[in-house]
């Protein structure tokens, strides 16, 4: 469809533009292989993006990443995606966004022991 090939065609330019494998750029490539069928390792790229954007020190990225995570995880029926909802919420409310983590406890019944 349109939007996936403009979508694509943006990706590429910016892979070209970024000098390394930025958490971004990871997050993205996931984002693009799930939508585009290629989702095998997905769990696993998402985990290269989530330890990519802690160690450029992005909290609110890693939380981010996390959580779509966890969306691919439920989609797919992956028990993981607790887990992944769990650390988004600790990592939303780490970064001060006491709003996001309450739409991620509510919506996915988040427990506050990962405060």
């Amino acid at each position: 469809d349109k939007w996936k090939k403009y979508a694509l065609e943006c990706f590429e330019k910016e892979k070209k533009l970024t000098s390394s494998r930025s958490h971004r750029l990871l997050i993205l490539e996931t984002e693009i292989d799930t939508l585009t069928s290629k989702a095998n390792n997905a769990v696993i790229d998402f985990d290269k993006a989530i330890n990519a954007a802690r160690e450029s020190e992005h909290i609110h990225e890693e939380a981010f990443a996390n959580e779509r995570a966890g969306d691919f995880c439920l989609s797919q029926g992956d028990i993981r995606a607790s887990q992944y909802y769990g650390q988004a919420y600790r990592l939303y409310l780490q970064w001060g966004a006491k709003g996001k983590a309450a739409q991620i406890q509510r919506n996915y019944h988040v427990s506050n022991t990962f405060q």
